[in-house]
């Protein structure tokens, strides 16, 4: 797990690292990067990197932590109130860091990225299980498939559809679950 701390050098190490991975990403796939790579893409030393990173992975893991922080503060701030706000700032978010996203994918961590995502589902939106008279199990039923599709919608929309904007994901999804019932009998 990353140690970066409050030391003012130490979060500037870590944001050159970072930095580093994102900018060696738009050239090469994140398997086929090395430690030795990003630290000299980063201009810091490889003790300097193992010192704040375990692997390349941990640094994936540090950016998303990151983006997930700076959403749930987004959503605390009281603008945000309804599901498709959240989406759109989700799939917003996403979108524009592509190039992370597949790497946590390749790192496999999208599962931990769910789990991420599903929390805040949980925390900012539970009146919904309120509303619709759910009980425990079937709320995290419901949850957890819900993140699974919209993380798969994500990886469409970056792998198959990058013109694609947040609105049209979000469109795109309520016309496919929506109205499932005319669907199926088309």
């Amino acid at each position: 797990m990353y140690r970066i701390g409050n030391d003012k050098r130490t979060r500037v190490s870590a944001r050159l690292i970072c930095d580093g991975l994102n900018n060696l990403m738009q050239k090469k796939p994140y398997s086929a990067l090395t430690v030795t790579e990003i630290a000299e893409a980063s201009g810091v030393g490889r003790a300097t990197f193992y010192r704040l990173f375990d692997d390349k992975s941990d640094v994936i893991l540090c950016q998303t932590e990151a983006i997930f922080s700076a959403l749930s503060a987004h959503l605390s701030n009281g603008k945000s109130k309804s599901i498709d706000d959240l989406l759109n700032t989700l799939f917003d978010i996403w979108l524009n860091r592509h190039p992370l996203l597949l790497a946590l994918i390749e790192a496999n961590l999208y599962e931990w990225f769910q789990t991420q995502v599903a929390s805040i589902i949980e925390t900012k939106f539970s009146f919904i299980k309120e509303f619709a008279h759910l009980d425990m199990r079937n709320w995290h039923y419901f949850i957890n498939v819900r993140v699974s599709m919209l993380f798969a919608a994500l990886r469409v929309a970056i792998t198959r559809y990058p013109d694609d904007t947040p609105a049209a994901i979000i469109d795109t999804l309520n016309y496919l679950f929506s109205n499932q019932q005319n669907i199926i009998k088309q």
